[in-house]
């Protein structure tokens, strides 16, 4: 069987003509999904110390940032740091612990995501002593997700006890690629021997198991993505994230890849349609734009939480070095320096060191990206609704040029993404951000090279 039988064709020069005049100065950098809006669009306001108030009771969900790797991988921008010792990695935990300390005792917990980074490149007893910490101030709600990021070559059978132990249902598998050629053009430190064991191994104890790939990567295939993901999948895990390959200016890859070979508007296509024929070959079904599951429960509960938290009064809660936070209108991220991080956190200072304040224009932003963005059909009724104002008040002109150039669809209340829209997903969502935000995106340093 083909992976890539019923495959969508690719666009013809006057298609993507179309297309690329509809989407007009689209940025075509981003730091995030573009649906996880504002980290997509990181423009934060640099205000060293600004308090994070305590959110309003009742469950938060908290996000924990353990920055250490193994090694740092050239698609890589998060913040992280390698090779760390066991005695800075203590050091660490006690920060995270006197700032989980500034929730108050026994705050409801929702839900728990551990990501980084590599939580599981620390010894499997620090992972127990940080899972015990915040089990152990806060409380967990009847409904609580726990989820936990991995790697290959960092997870071991302690590290599977201790998660066990814990709770956790969920743990979510870094693979990336197993081609050997291109494991190495990226930097990886594991093999296709380490990544199908440790898939197996995590299956075969229970959790609820996920598998991270990328595709566009230097010297990737089709016939290799494929590959990979077929093999993948032979071991049964619940679900893929299949992500494009994302660069901006913190990426050490993006100088080392010829502009050729970046992802163009017609190769973003047509992987995203390599990735739809294939995944359905296999037996997964997409939930949302990059997550693709086996059975339709098993990833309503257990992504990450965004970055905002709805529209009213947010309450999730990010602790550690970089980790955002949304309580009430603003969004809060943490001292991106490890060495800052600690330094206040020791001195018993506030970790933020950026605010980004939302108004009324990121709403929009945020109703669009968690509708279209995030692969549902957007109400009019309910746009309106939410802000006395129709969406063609708002994004008239962009909504006629996007249907004319077949990328939404929708007649009566609903408005969606057509089959070629949803292979541009990301792209459509960007039209929607607030011109300062496309205009900050549009000064970084060219990433994936232009969308024509």
């Amino acid at each position: 069987m083909t992976l890539l039988a019923g495959i969508a064709p690719d666009p013809t020069a006057a298609q993507l003509d179309r297309i690329a005049d509809a989407l007009g100065d689209v940025p075509n950098v981003a730091y995030e999904a573009a649906h996880v809006y504002p980290m997509s669009a990181p423009d934060f306001r640099i205000l060293p110390g600004s308090r994070r108030p305590t959110p309003a009771p009742g469950p938060i969900k908290l996000y924990v940032h353990v920055p250490f790797c193994n090694y740092a991988c050239r698609f890589c921008f998060y913040a992280k740091r390698i090779g760390r010792s066991r005695e800075e990695m203590i050091r660490y935990l006690r920060a995270l612990r006197s700032e989980l300390a500034l929730l108050p005792v026994g705050t409801p917990l929702q839900q728990l995501y551990v990501g980084g980074g590599t939580p599981t490149a620390m010894p499997a007893d620090l992972l127990d002593e940080l899972l015990g910490a915040i089990f152990g101030h806060l409380s967990a709600t009847g409904d609580i997700s726990r989820s936990v990021e991995s790697s290959p070559e960092s997870l071991s059978g302690e590290h599977i006890e201790v998660l066990r132990a814990r709770g956790v249902e969920r743990v979510s598998m870094g693979v990336q690629t197993m081609d050997a050629a291109v494991l190495d053009a990226i930097n990886r430190g594991h093999d296709r021997a380490q990544a199908l064991a440790s898939t197996a191994a995590l299956i075969e104890a229970g959790f609820a198991t996920n598998v991270d790939l990328i595709y566009g990567l230097p010297g990737q295939t089709e016939e290799s993505f494929c590959r990979d993901l077929a093999e993948l999948a032979a071991q049964g895990p619940d679900s893929f994230t299949l992500y494009d390959l994302r660069l901006n200016e913190r990426t050490p890859l993006l100088g080392a890849m010829p502009v050729l070979d970046r992802l163009s508007l017609g190769r973003l296509m047509r992987w995203r349609s390599v990735v739809l024929a294939a995944t359905h070959a296999l037996g997964y079904h997409q939930t949302r734009w990059h997550t693709f599951v086996r059975a339709q429960s098993i990833e309503t509960s257990y992504g990450r939480a965004p970055c905002v938290d709805g529209f009213g009064e947010g309450h999730q809660v990010g602790i550690g070095m970089s980790a955002v936070s949304h309580v009430g209108a603003t969004v809060y991220r943490n001292d991106e320096s490890l060495r800052g991080y600690l330094e206040r956190m020791e001195g018993d200072k506030n970790p933020v060191e950026g605010t980004f304040e939302l108004d009324r224009e990121d709403y929009r932003t945020l109703f669009v990206a968690r509708t279209i963005g995030d692969g549902r059909s957007l109400s009019r009724a309910e746009y309106e609704a939410t802000f006395s104002r129709s969406i063609d008040e708002d994004f008239g002109g962009l909504v006629e040029g996007l249907h004319t150039a077949g990328l939404l669809v929708g007649s009566g209340d609903e408005l969606l993404l057509s089959e070629t829209g949803r292979r541009l997903y990301d792209l459509v969502t960007l039209c929607f951000y607030p011109e300062r935000a496309r205009r900050w995106l549009l000064e970084r340093p060219s990433a994936a090279g232009p969308v024509v």
